[in-house]
């Protein structure tokens, strides 16, 4: 019998650039339009579930971040993704704190899709199944419990708003925005308080094409201008590209005058070149075991830690037992 034994360590990333997002979900999506247009119709589906419930934004943004962080490790099916969806938000309840029975949730979920009538036992197995897969979706954030824990983008909609001294309507206007900010991968790209400065910019270009965005230290708000501006052309590019599916033009505050595509593709021209986050070389990707090697869940035991200098230490320590 061989007594070599299998172990995996592996360092918490919890935001990508879009390259390495594109690598790692070359192993799990094969066909881009699908995941697309099913991630859309999800996106609604836990937007009606958290209506239903009552639940807050930050709950509906937490299960979109753990939906979307699922598929980057984990093959994408589509007749799968309703329950990945639904243990999604029973997680995210739990993460944000606004607990909800999984009985409650699953029975909401079911009779959302026309399960036809629900009964007990339906729930019971849908449960189930919702179950198992909160592991997979906790081993896909590397259970880093800092992501989503306390930085919500709406919230730090009103809290940046006030601290810049934007008014009442733009903050609004930005908190609107931010609704359909949480279709798009950016949540996987930048942190929420850098999401907000993006969609308080756009909401101020909107409102005030005449006035300058306001100058300030970007550190100040724990950013850079490169984070900012990727999230700020994400959503530009959002508006552009998809405006019959956004919910901003049929939700405009009161006193905004109506929007089209081509008010953004002028906020676009009006902004310069595109810039965003530095992306690594190809080589660089293509050497990034992190990037290049699918999860292998068949390895029994698989540690997650949050520091590269753990990381570093365990291996020092290999090498120094692999040379006694």
């Amino acid at each position: 019998m061989s007594s070599k034994f299998e172990t995996q360590l592996l360092l918490s990333r919890p935001y990508l650039t879009r390259k390495q997002l594109l690598k790692l979900q070359s192993n799990t999506i094969t066909d881009r339009r699908t995941y697309n247009q099913k991630k859309i119709a999800i996106y609604k589906f836990l937007s009606d579930i958290c209506i239903q419930l009552k639940f807050p934004r930050r709950t509906l943004e937490t299960a979109v971040y753990f939906y979307q962080r699922y598929y980057v490790f984990n093959a994408f099916e589509t007749e799968l993704c309703y329950t990945v969806a639904t243990s999604c938000l029973l997680l995210s309840c739990k993460q944000v704190e606004t607990i909800k029975k999984a009985n409650e949730i699953c029975s909401v979920s079911l009779r959302l899709r026309s399960a036809g009538k629900v009964t007990p036992d339906i729930i019971d197995n849908f449960k189930k199944r919702v179950l198992q897969i909160e592991l997979r979706i906790l081993e896909a954030c590397a259970f880093d419990y800092r992501v989503n824990n306390s930085v919500h983008i709406d919230e730090y909609v009103v809290k940046m708003g006030r601290e810049l001294k934007l008014d009442y309507q733009t903050c609004h206007l930005a908190w609107v925005i931010a609704y359909d900010a949480l279709k798009l991968e950016t949540l996987l790209i930048v942190p929420q308080h850098t999401i907000a400065l993006a969609v308080l910019k756009t909401a101020h270009e909107l409102l005030h094409s005449r006035e300058s965005w306001p100058k300030f230290r970007y550190s100040a708000f724990e950013t850079d201008e490169y984070s900012v501006s990727q999230a700020y052309f994400d959503i530009l590019n959002f508006f552009i590209n998809s405006f019959s599916i956004c919910d901003l033009r049929e939700n405009l505050p009161a006193g905004v005058p109506p929007v089209s595509i081509d008010t953004f593709i002028e906020l676009k021209k009006n902004a310069g070149h595109e810039f965003g986050l530095k992306e690594a070389s190809d080589d660089a990707i293509e050497a990034d075991a992190y990037l290049t090697t699918p999860r292998d869940f068949s390895i029994r035991e698989r540690r997650y830690v949050l520091s590269p200098k753990l990381v570093a230490d365990e291996a020092q320590q290999k090498n120094f037992n692999n040379h006694r």
